[in-house]
């Protein structure tokens, strides 16, 4: 139930924040769980929970907490689990094993495929280059590999990367292979048998709009379906947290018009790097660690993240939930919000989490809670500050005369600077 003085507040325009007063607390049931029923031009559906689970980060914990996140997940109503063979401590393997276990046929797979062979640190060499003949050896060495972990079979083949190759972090200029070649590689049928849907993951606009037109055009090529673009309150700057990947932005999911005919699966791989636990500061200063150690997996996040947009965003996201639950006594944490951040954006079909306990689960189901109640305007307000807060630090409205928290000379009134 909304309150009703923030609801007057809306209609007046100050953009105000409502949030169901449900707490971190409550009990969490599969009917919070919403569904997406996608199918193909030849009449193939499936419906999938619009959280799905990834399981990169479950492959570093102990395997009984592994199985007890995706127990509970299962529980409430998440049938979409996200995995591939590079994943840690062979997790894909774990994920088939224990959906092979489930006495139920509407638990779906997703894994990858494309993966550039690793030649070195941040050198790397694309599968998905050559001919249509060359690709097919390429995606088969994968796909049946991944066919044998995952005996409950494929439901979405996602190609993870674009043909592009890499020399020590930097792409290398030359042409792309065709996205039709790609396409009748994947069409094949050699390789369709292999899995039922496919999509990719971190390509460019360009080329999905491409692979989009290219299937039309053609009854007997496979439809990308899917998406999967990393997307965050924390955008990436110029450098991107690992070679070939590809982000979309506040305004891309935004926009109802953004890649048409084709289902966006979000995903951000932080769940393996925390920056809400330790906070900002801590979190930076691990990341510079890590780049001054040239770790191979986390060395640029300090580059792609740690600059001062996302330390500002960071601030007015964490001031705004505590603003939020001491004006309405909730108990929302500040990963709910950058969740909710997330699942609120309107072309943001599927969001792919990576909680590594069942706390952290029901957390993130919860979130669906509150961002059925943000606005443009909270979204808005998060992403740049354009739009007032509806609270301070301190939980009091901000004055009219206020503007992104800081007081102008109509306000007369000292606010928190977020």
């Amino acid at each position: 139930m909304r309150i009703n003085s923030f609801r007057r507040l809306l209609c007046l325009g100050l953009g105000l924040l409502l949030v169901l007063p449900a707490t971190a607390r409550a009990e969490v049931t599969s009917d919070a769980m919403p569904y997406v029923t996608v199918s193909d031009i030849h009449g193939k559906t499936i419906r999938l929970s619009r959280l799905i689970m990834g399981t990169d980060h479950l492959g570093k914990v102990p395997l009984s907490q592994t199985l007890e996140v995706l127990d509970e997940a299962a529980r409430l109503g998440i049938n979409a689990f996200d995995t591939a063979p590079i994943y840690a401590n062979d997790i894909e393997a774990k994920l088939g094993q224990w959906v092979q276990r489930q006495q139920r046929n509407d638990l779906h797979v997703i894994t990858k495929g494309g993966f550039p062979h690793d030649r070195g640190p941040g050198t790397y060499e694309s599968r998905l280059r050559g001919s249509r003949e060359q690709i097919v050896r390429n995606i088969r060495e994968e796909v049946s590999a991944s066919h044998r972990r995952l005996p409950r079979g494929i439901a979405i083949y996602l190609m993870h990367r674009d043909d592009a190759d890499f020399n020590r972090y930097q792409r290398v200029k030359r042409a792309q292979t065709p996205v039709t070649t790609i396409l009748d590689a994947l069409s094949d049928p050699q390789l369709r048998s292999y899995y039922g849907m496919i999509g990719v993951s971190n390509w460019h606009t360009e080329r999905v709009n491409q692979a989009k037109l290219a299937a039309a055009s053609r009854p007997d090529r496979l439809q990308p379906l899917f998406n999967s673009p990393y997307f965050s309150l924390f955008e990436m700057g110029q450098t991107t947290i690992h070679s070939g990947g590809v982000q979309v932005t506040h305004a891309d999911l935004m926009n109802p018009g953004f890649q048409p005919g084709v289902h966006l699966m979000t995903y951000s791989p932080l769940g393996g790097f925390s920056i809400v636990r330790p906070g900002w500061e801590a979190a930076r200063a691990r990341a510079l660690s890590l780049q001054k150690t040239q770790d191979r997996y986390w060395g640029h996040v300090a580059e792609a993240l740690f600059h001062p947009a996302n330390a500002r965003r960071y601030a007015r996201a964490k001031a705004f939930t505590q603003g939020f639950n001491r004006t309405h006594r909730t108990t929302y944490t500040l990963d709910q919000m950058l969740n909710a951040y997330v699942m609120a954006h309107p072309r943001a079909d599927f969001v792919v989490i990576g909680p590594r306990t069942v706390e952290q689960l029901r957390r993130t189901v919860q979130a669906l809670a509150l961002a059925k109640d943000l606005r443009r305007g909270d979204l808005d307000y998060l992403y740049d500050g354009a739009v007032p807060s509806p609270v301070t630090a301190k939980g009091a409205l901000l004055p009219s005369g206020s503007a992104n928290g800081v007081p102008t000379k109509k306000s007369g009134v000292e606010f928190a600077v977020h």
